[in-house]
C-alpha cells in the first residue's frame, strides 16, 4: 500500500498475521536529527489496554533501517524503513472461507481469490507501521511549533467534549500540559469526568458480544497562516482526508464545523477577523482553521468518525463462498469492543505525515 505525497512517499508492506509487517519512508531529508520518542509514544498508546481491548499482544519494537545512532538518532539515507514482527498469531482463527460481515474479506476475493488470515493488508494492524512513520513526521514539524493532537470525543452516543465545545480549544489550541495528561488516559478525552461512563459502556459492550464505534476528534496548534495547503484539489482538507482513510476504521471525516454548514446561515457560520495581540485572528473557527484549502492561522480542528469494530462474538449472517450456500458465522479471533482509543495515535500519525509533506513542500518552494 503506498501513499504518494508531494515530497514524501508512504509504503506500508505485510499483512495481520505474516511474520512481520513494515513501512518505507521515502523524503526525510537526510541529516535529519532526531529522538524517536514521538513515534515510540505513538506506538505505546497503539498497543490494546483496558479490558475492551484485544488479548492480542505485540511489543511493536521496529527495527529501523537508514536512521543511525551517533548520541543523537541521524537520518542517513533517502528512504527509512522500519520493520515490526508479528509475534501473537493464530492463523487457525480464519481457516473458513465465510466472509465476516462489513470487513474487506468477501471485496477482497473478488478481487485477490483469497481470504487472508486477521484480514491480511486491511486490517487495523497495518496502522502500526503508519504509527512508526507519522510518529518521526510528527518528531519533525514539533521542532516547526506545530503540534499535532488527537482525543476520543464520543462512544457510540456518549459525548465526552470536544472543540465544539470549548471556545478556548477552538480559538486556542491545546496546551502542552493538557496534551501531556490526554496521553496519559486509556480513553483520552476532554472531560475526564465521563471517563467512568465511557468505561462502562465499553464494557458493556464487551459483554454483549457486540462492539461500538465514535468519533477522534484531532486540534493542531502552531499552523501559520499561508504556510500549509493551497486550492482545489491540492487543499488541505483533501491532503489530510487522503491520509485519514488510509486509516481502517474510519468512514468520515469532517473540518471545523463540518457538516454542521449545511443547517446554517452565512451570517451563522462565518469567521469573522479580528485583531487580537497584533495579529490577525478569528472571533469563531467554524472553518477549522482553513480556508480555500490553505491554513487561516487558527487551530486545524477535524473529526474522524470511526466504525464500529465489525469483528463481533454475537453470530451473524453470512456465506459459504466455496460450498455456494448461506451460514451462521460466529467470528474466531480476538478483537477490540471498541477500536476508538487505540485509533486516536494513529490520527495524529495521519495528520503529521500530510502535514510534514506540507512542510518539505513549503520549504522546497522557498529554496
Amino acid at each position: 500500500m503506498i501513499a504518494k505525497l508531494d515530497k514524501l512517499t508512504l509504503e506500508i508492506f505485510g499483512e495481520s498475521h505474516a511474520e512481520s509487517i513494515g513501512m518505507k519512508l521515502f523524503g526525510v531529508p537526510v541529516g535529519s536529527a532526531l529522538t524517536l520518542e514521538r513515534m515510540k509514544d505513538l506506538l505505546s498508546r497503539r498497543r490494546a489496554r483496558g479490558a475492551w481491548a484485544t488479548p492480542r499482544r505485540e511489543e511493536d519494537e521496529p527495527v529501523l533501517l537508514g536512521i543511525r545512532r551517533d548520541g543523537e538518532y541521524v537520518v542517513t539515507e533517502p528512504v527509512i524503513q522500519g520493520i515490526i514482527a508479528n509475534r501473537d498469531v493464530r492463523k487457525a482463527d480464519y481457516d473458513e472461507v465465510v466472509p465476516r460481515p462489513s470487513h474487506a474479506d468477501f471485496a477482497a476475493y473478488m478481487r485477490d481469490g483469497k481470504i487472508s488470515s486477521g484480514g491480511g493488508r486491511f486490517s487495523g494492524r497495518m496502522t502500526a507501521p503508519l504509527c512508526v512513520a507519522g510518529g518521526i513526521a510528527l518528531e519533525l514539524l514539533e521542532k516547526e511549533g506545530v503540534r499535532v493532537c488527537a482525543y476520543v470525543s464520543d462512544i457510540g452516543k456518549l459525548n465526552l467534549g470536544g472543540y465544539g465545545d470549548s471556545e478556548e480549544v477552538s480559538l486556542w489550541g491545546i496546551s502542552e500540559e493538557r496534551e501531556r495528561e490526554l496521553r496519559q488516559m486509556p480513553i483520552p478525552m476532554l472531560d475526564s469526568s465521563k471517563r467512568e461512563e465511557a468505561e462502562a459502556l465499553l464494557l458493556d459492550a464487551r459483554g454483549a458480544g457486540d462492539s461500538v464505534g465514535g468519533v477522534v476528534e484531532c486540534v493542531v496548534t502552531g499552523a501559520r497562516a499561508g504556510a500549509f495547503g493551497d486550492a482545489m484539489f491540492e487543499g488541505l482538507e483533501s491532503k489530510l482526508s487522503y491520509m485519514l482513510f488510509g486509516v481502517p476504521a474510519v468512514k468520515g471525516v469532517e473540518f471545523g464545523s463540518g457538516f454542521g454548514f449545511g443547517a446554517g446561515r452565512g451570517s451563522e457560520m462565518n469567521d469573522a477577523f479580528v485583531f487580537k495581540d497584533g495579529q490577525v485572528r478569528c472571533a469563531s473557527n467554524h472553518s477549522g482553521g482553513i480556508n480555500g484549502g490553505i491554513s487561516n492561522g487558527m487551530p486545524l480542528l477535524l473529526r474522524a468518525a470511526m466504525r464500529p469494530t465489525p469483528s463481533i462474538a454475537l453470530a451473524q449472517r453470512s456465506v459459504r463462498l466455496d460450498a455456494q450456500d448461506e451460514c451462521e458465522l460466529k467470528i474466531k479471533g480476538r478483537h477490540d469492543a471498541c477500536i476508538v482509543p487505540r485509533a486516536v495515535p494513529c490520527v495524529e500519525a495521519a495528520v503529521g505525515i500530510a502535514l510534514y509533506d506540507e512542510l518539505l513542500k513549503r520549504q522546497g518552494d522557498k529554496g
